[in-house]
């Protein structure tokens, strides 16, 4: 998409507030893809749909499950089957997790992550870039990261970020959240009770415990949370990044491509400058 069409698509981006989405929500409308520019290049994000922007937050107000009608086995995976569980067990093991941290308490940087589970561009993160960033800083004890997840392509967001942030109780976010994004489907016809506790389980967490938590007070305090901090910061698409030394004013990672050079460049900055 040409430069001139990211400004406008840019101008036009709505600059209102993150809803976090309550435990029902029926028929949640489209998000809308847009292009965010950054430098001489581009960045792919998913735009927070309008719609889903409006009004204060109000959580709590319905307890219907969002997951009515969806307990089969997801249509998004091979067979219904849930794919990389050897692989992710492989990225994540021996890395310290706690709650939506991932890394050394100690790491003197950190990379803050803000994302939808059903962003196809957090996905591609998710599979091209993370791995070498896990590998080359988070292992080494250098950078921590940061998951701050958003609920606005529509219903299977909800569903699939409070159960991925249930298994935080059980130190399993991360790998609940990187075997979502390894099976991500057809936006708003992929997330069942089927594939997230098969997904849960491949994590390693009681599916059980997650399950009778995913609509509970905490899991909506996080997600209060985290959009708060994004009303904060601006964030209007996803994936965006904000990165520094701890305990500092984290800066946000302007990117003109999801190209790990770009990544390393800002890590090595905070790290050593």
């Amino acid at each position: 998409m040409a430069s001139r069409a990211a400004s406008k698509s840019k101008k036009r981006a709505a600059k209102k507030r993150v809803r976090v989405p309550a435990p029902a929500r029926p028929q949640a409308p489209q998000a809308r893809p847009v292009v965010r520019a950054g430098g001489t290049g581009r960045v792919y994000a998913y735009a927070l749909g309008t719609a889903l922007l409006l009004g204060a937050l109000l959580v709590g107000l319905s307890q219907l499950s969002v997951h009515q009608g969806k307990t089969g086995a997801s249509a998004g995976t091979p067979s219904g089957g849930v794919t990389a569980i050897a692989p992710t067990a492989a990225l994540l093991d021996g890395i310290p997790q706690r709650g939506n941290t991932l890394g050394s308490p100690k790491a003197p940087v950190q990379l803050v992550e803000y994302a939808d589970l059903q962003c196809p561009y957090c996905s591609l993160y998710s599979r091209d870039v993370l791995p070498t960033l896990i590998r080359d800083y988070v292992r080494t004890g250098k950078v921590q990261l940061v998951y701050r997840g958003l609920a606005f392509i529509g219903p299977d967001s909800v569903s699939a970020l409070r159960t991925a942030t249930a298994a935080a109780a059980q130190n399993r976010m991360w790998n609940v959240v990187e075997l979502l994004f390894a099976n991500q489907g057809a936006e708003n016809a992929w997330v069942s009770d089927g594939l997230l506790r098969s997904i849960v389980t491949a994590a390693g967490a009681s599916p059980t415990r997650v399950f009778a938590n995913r609509d509970g007070a905490t899991v909506t305090r996080s997600l209060q949370s985290w959009a708060s901090s994004a009303n904060a910061n601006n964030v209007t698409g996803t994936p965006t990044f904000f990165f520094g030394r701890r305990g500092a004013r984290l800066e946000r990672l302007v990117l003109s491509t999801l190209d790990v050079s770009q990544f390393r460049a800002a890590l090595h900055g905070a790290l050593h400058g």
